[in-house]
């Protein structure tokens, strides 16, 4: 992608093409959602999250939620 393409999307002079739009999500590491509407508050984890607990079991992930939590009370104090 030239860097003129870039630059045209980012000040909203073009439109790019729905396959431009995957490609920098990807390139981006981000959903197709917050490239599209990087407004809107997602009821979604981001994908990093969500590849961190793919291999984990329920029980897994909910310890590893409350010992965050934990930690976070504690950082407060």
């Amino acid at each position: 992608m030239s860097v003129r393409t870039i630059i045209e999307i980012e000040r909203c002079r073009s439109n790019p093409k729905f396959e431009t739009i995957v490609l920098l999500a990807q390139e981006l590491n981000i959903s197709l959602d917050a490239v599209a509407f990087p407004n809107a508050r997602s009821g979604t984890v981001s994908k990093s999250v969500a590849d961190f607990f793919a291999d984990k079991s329920e029980a897994e992930s909910q310890r590893y939620i409350v010992l965050c939590r934990q930690a976070e009370m504690i950082k407060e104090k």
